[in-house]
This record gives structure tokens, C-alpha cells and sequence, in this order.
């Protein structure tokens, strides 16, 4: 299955690899900081339409509480 870019699912493994990557548990205050990561590059490094960082924010917000849910 292909997960595409901005998607909640694509979000989901994002926060996951992250947590993974730095060795950390699933618990609220890792979720926050893969958050707060993935956030900064949405706002400053990621070069797209103001509608389409939106809805990817949107879509990480939704996977931040589907992961700590």
C-alpha cells in the first residue's frame, strides 16, 4: 500500500520512524516533540501552497492523537 505525502497514515509512520530513530517510547512527551519537529518543517522548510500546509498540519495534529490514543 502506498502511503501518500501530507496523509494522516504518512504522518503516523513519520512520528513513528522518529520515536524509533531516537529511541524513544510512545508516550505524550515524545509524540509532542516528533510533533513540534515534523511542525518546523512543515512552516519553514517545506516550500508549497498556504492551503496545502494546512491541511498537512491538520493531518499531523490528527496523527499526534491517534498515536497517543
Amino acid at each position: 500500500m502506498t502511503v501518500l505525502f501530507g496523509s494522516v497514515e504518512y504522518f503516523e509512520r513519520e512520528i513513528l520512524s522518529y520515536l524509533e530513530k531516537n529511541g524513544e517510547e510512545i508516550k505524550e512527551a515524545s509524540i509532542s516533540e516528533a510533533y513540534s519537529t515534523l511542525e518546523h518543517e512543515l512552516m519553514y522548510d517545506f516550500v508549497c501552497d498556504e492551503f496545502l500546509r494546512k491541511a498537512c498540519l491538520q493531518n499531523l495534529s490528527y496523527a499526534c492523537e491517534k498515536i497517543a490514543s
